[in-house]
């Protein structure tokens, strides 16, 4: 599916839902469905005042990584950095959490309100190198709409 007509389709969910929990969700099973290398798509957030995150929405398997500290995993150090991190291959990260032996990369972005950054959006793919740069720019632009209803 192109970019366009997958951002529009965002914006039709965050427009449309009265509820943002069924948004957050439209927006995972949309994503999983529409993008085949998006194989577990899910919204972790800051859990209150502790450092950690917590998971929210997501389509996929289920995770037993409910709960990621700062700094442990990609999730954990993009709660930290605050910027984009791309593994086009888990294999080569040392700080990184297994989320089953069928994952081969992964992609998280931050969600920022107010200039803070309050959760992101995390993808698993089974496939090695699958990343582009219209993959960031479509994500960016899922975690600017998501923090318009946050």
């Amino acid at each position: 599916m192109v970019i366009k007509k997958l951002k529009n389709k965002i914006i039709h969910i965050i427009d449309n839902n009265v509820n943002i929990n069924n948004s957050l969700q439209d927006i995972c099973n949309l994503l999983k469905l529409e993008i085949n290398h998006y194989d577990w798509v899910g919204f972790y957030f800051i859990n209150g005042n502790k450092k950690e995150l917590k998971l929210a929405q997501f389509a996929g398997k289920p995770t037993e990584h409910s709960i990621i500290p700062f700094g442990k995993g990609i999730c954990g150090q993009v709660a930290l950095s605050n910027q984009n991190f791309v593994v086009q291959d888990v294999n080569e990260q040392d700080n990184y959490i297994s989320c089953g032996i069928d994952v081969k990369s992964e992609i998280v972005i931050p969600i920022f309100k107010n200039k803070e950054n309050i959760g992101q959006i995390d993808i698993d793919s089974h496939h090695i190198n699958p990343f582009t740069k219209s993959d960031e720019e479509l994500l960016e632009f899922v975690c600017e709409q998501v923090s318009r209803i946050l």
